[in-house]
This record gives C-alpha cells, sequence and structure tokens, in this order.
C-alpha cells in the first residue's frame, strides 16, 4: 500500500539499502535536488516576467491587435499620443513629425505632421490633427488646415470635435470648420466626450465642468468631491468620477440634474469609452489597448 506521502511501504522487514549506499546516496540527491530546485525557478521567473508581456503588448490585443500591428510598421520612432475611431474600426498614433492611420481594411496612411500635439475622430470617423499652430482634418489621402487654434488636446463629437488650447479656451468645431460654440475654463484640463458624442467633460481644479458637446453651452451638475479621473457610463450623462484620498467609495454622477450615487470603490485604470461603441480603450505604449470597464 501507499502511505501519506505516497511512498512503498512493506511494513517492518521492507528492504532498506545498506549503510553505504544509503551514505553515498545522500550529496547526489541534494546536488539532484538543488538542480531541479533552481531550473523550477528558472522557469517560474520566466512564466511570469514574459507572460503579463505577452497577455499586455498591444499588438496581440483581443480588440486591436491587428491595428497595432499595422501601426507599430508604419510609424517607427516614440508614439506620443493614439485615438480610436467611435466604432473602432480605425485608429491612429502619432509622434513628433508624423500621424500614422490604420483601418481594419487597405494599407496604412502616413501624414506628414510636424508639432503633432493632439489627435481625434469625430462622430463620422475622419481623423482630425492638431499641432503647434494650426488644427488640420483628413481629407482623402491628406491633412487639410482648418484654422489656426493651437490645441493641447481634441475630443471628437456628433458634429465635429472639441478642441482646448494651453489658455483653456474651449471651442466646438463642426465637420465643415465653422465654430458652433466657445466656453473657457480657468486652466486646461483632462478633456472627453461621452456615448454619442453629445456630453463633454473637462476635469480640470479638482473638480468637473460639464457641457453640451455642440454647442458648449454649460451643465449645471457640480462634483461634491476633490475629483481625481472619470469614465464616462453607458448613459450619455451619467459619469463615474474617482474622488480624492481617503474615499472608499467612487460617485456616479449624473451631468444633467446633479443626481449622484455612490459606488464600490475599486483599483481601477483610468480608460476612455468609446462614443460609438460600448469599449474602453487606455494606451500602452503609445497605442490602443481594451481596458476593463470601471
Amino acid at each position: 500500500m501507499r502511505d501519506r506521502d505516497g511512498s512503498l511501504t512493506t511494513g517492518r522487514r521492507g528492504l532498506r539499502p545498506s549503510g553505504r549506499h544509503a551514505r553515498a546516496l545522500g550529496p547526489r540527491s541534494w546536488a539532484l535536488s538543488l538542480i531541479i530546485a533552481a531550473a523550477l525557478g528558472l522557469l517560474i521567473a520566466i512564466a511570469t516576467t514574459s507572460l503579463p508581456y505577452l497577455v499586455s503588448s498591444p499588438t496581440t490585443d483581443p480588440y486591436f491587435g491587428a491595428l497595432n500591428h499595422c501601426l507599430t510598421g508604419a510609424l517607427h520612432g516614440p508614439r506620443l499620443g493614439w485615438a480610436v475611431a467611435p466604432d473602432a474600426s480605425r485608429a491612429a498614433t502619432f509622434g513628433a513629425r508624423a500621424v500614422a492611420l490604420c483601418g481594419k481594411q487597405g494599407p496604412a496612411a502616413v501624414f506628414s505632421a510636424p508639432g503633432a500635439t493632439a489627435i481625434t475622430f469625430d462622430g463620422e470617423g475622419r481623423l482630425w490633427v492638431a499641432t503647434g499652430e494650426q488644427l488640420l482634418r483628413q481629407d482623402a489621402d491628406q491633412l487639410a488646415p482648418v484654422g489656426d487654434f493651437a490645441s493641447i488636446a481634441l475630443a471628437g463629437h456628433e458634429a465635429g470635435v472639441i478642441a482646448l488650447d494651453a489658455e483653456g479656451q474651449l471651442l466646438s468645431i463642426s465637420l465643415q470648420g465653422e465654430v458652433l460654440g466657445q466656453a473657457k475654463l480657468p486652466a486646461p484640463g483632462a478633456l472627453s466626450v461621452g456615448p454619442g458624442g453629445k456630453l463633454a467633460a473637462v476635469v480640470v481644479g479638482g473638480g468637473v465642468v460639464a457641457y453640451e458637446a455642440r454647442t458648449l453651452i454649460p451643465l449645471g451638475a457640480e462634483a461634491p468631491c476633490q475629483v481625481e479621473g472619470l469614465w464616462w457610463m453607458d448613459t450619455p450623462e451619467r459619469v463615474m468620477l474617482a474622488c480624492g484620498p481617503g474615499r472608499e467609495t467612487a460617485l456616479l454622477l449624473d451631468l444633467r440634474t446633479g443626481e449622484r450615487a455612490d459606488a464600490p470603490r475599486r483599483s481601477r485604470q483610468l480608460a476612455r469609452r468609446l462614443s460609438g461603441l460600448a469599449l474602453y480603450v487606455q494606451g500602452c505604449d503609445g497605442l490602443p489597448c481594451t481596458a476593463p470597464a470601471p
């Protein structure tokens, strides 16, 4: 039979090795055990260091892997930012002098854009690029100038884009390049647009300022906490706020009515929700990667 350790037993008079053989076997067994332990340790180290990289690698991302593979082949050198079309059919990344654009079909397009500072897609999936001096819009196989506005952040909405400059000036610009609305913030902040491209929000100075995205008419809701980050929920006017240190809950806020409710707070990575698809995206090495919902 087998004992609790699984070794074979034969009773008191079972076979036993001679004393000399036992003494000779001991050092060899210890040496073999040390070799096996070292090999196992090496395998574990390799697995624990390489597996997370493979899982989180931009080109193996379950949703954006093919697009990222295209982008990495099209744009070499440091990548400074990324953008995804509302329906996730196209993605773009930019460096110091160029912007690369890839779709699910067809080859990559590379546009010259020295001094690019931000990129986004409008509600129709057209690429927009901000530089230190101009705002550019994709027109077939080139970037056409729309106007002189030195944007540091862009966000697409259903009728165009919102541009934010370093002084806190906001402009809503139509697909044809017309100014639809404007607003002034006390300082620049983190700009984003929610589902359907209908509402916009800026996290600035520990608070949130919300607008109708098309016209930049402000909404009245105020955040009753020190805001560190924001996630858009599936309902266009609903956001989740990450409040300041010491809070055990996040806050759900209706940007139109001001209605709020606590939500369990857990470790969350800040991520963008696509305006045309219930999918959260975060940056990984200057490329888009799938992120968990908050």
